[in-house]
């Protein structure tokens, strides 16, 4: 039986792909911070789900989650990275604290996951399918901390490919554009709180632009593809016996990488100008 490791099981794309894999006759061993979460879908598949208690920023707990998976023997293993956090705002404005919070989980868990079930993947000659972000490509005003952290994960994953290649190991990177899932609720939330929290001084630099992201942000959600659109690239990535480095997910996102490849970074940064409205710096007299 092929076995399959998801992080972030809980829900969004992590709870379709659970879903999705155990249709599919897979054995999954399902990351989640709160095993209840993932009590329907136990209930339903008894023998193939193992819910795990996984919060990828403890090391005990991914320890743990090796040590029951090398004890049962698996002939064939896959590894889905896909736990993560989004937080946005002005660079100004965001607590270190909370930039650490993100990066932990975005960038630090997946290493982690990564370097502790290497082993094991070599041993199979499995697969690590990082899910990473078409904001992996693109920094956006107010999402510094999220795009820097794709960012990151795209170097790692391209690193990664090329160490493992000829151990036997596919390294895959998905890059979703806009998806049906909570975390732009989550954002527009976390916005809100960032605007109300900041000084009156940053608030005059950046309030009418914050506000104009929230509406950016429910403008994007409303044109969002169904999570099933992810979980179709990722079954390719784990099944096909040669599968492509990156797959780009969601509308007219081939034609978007494209533009960002090939327009020059000026167009780019008077495009996002358009879209976001700043406090002019007073002139000196």
């Amino acid at each position: 039986m092929k076995h399959i490791i998801i992080t972030g099981a809980s829900s969004g794309i992590g709870h379709e792909l659970t879903a999705n894999f155990l249709k599919r006759g897979y054995f999954v061993w399902g990351g989640v911070r709160n095993p209840e979460t993932l009590a329907n879908l136990k209930q339903q598949y008894p023998q193939t789900l193992e819910v795990l208690k996984l919060d990828v920023t403890s090391n005990a707990d991914i320890e743990s989650a090796f040590q029951k998976i090398s004890q049962v023997g698996v002939a064939s293993l896959s590894l889905v990275n896909n736990a993560g956090l989004a937080l946005g705002g002005p660079i100004e404005a965001i607590d270190l604290d909370e930039w650490r919070k993100l990066f932990d989980v975005n960038v630090f868990g997946l290493l982690r996951m990564t370097q502790v079930f290497l082993p094991l993947l070599r041993k199979t000659k499995g697969r690590v399918i990082n899910i990473g972000s078409i904001s992996g490509r693109m920094s956006s005003p107010f999402l510094a901390p999220y795009t820097s952290s794709k960012y990151a994960v795209r170097a790692i994953t391209d690193s990664l490919r090329r160490e493992l290649r000829t151990l036997g190991v596919k390294v895959v990177l998905i890059e979703p554009g806009p998806i049906k899932t909570d975390i732009w609720d989550k954002s527009i939330q976390s916005s809100r709180k960032l605007e109300a929290k900041i000084s009156p001084e940053l608030h005059r630099v950046y309030g009418e632009a914050l506000e104009n992201l929230v509406l950016a942000v429910e403008d994007v959600a409303k044109n969002a593809v169904p999570i099933s659109f992810v979980t179709e690239k990722v079954v390719r990535a784990v099944e096909l016996e040669n599968p492509y480095p990156y797959y780009l997910v969601g509308k007219g996102i081939h034609l978007q990488a494209l533009v960002l490849r090939l327009m020059p970074v000026r167009w780019l940064d008077a495009i996002f100008a358009r879209g976001f409205r700043f406090q002019k710096t007073e002139k000196r007299a």
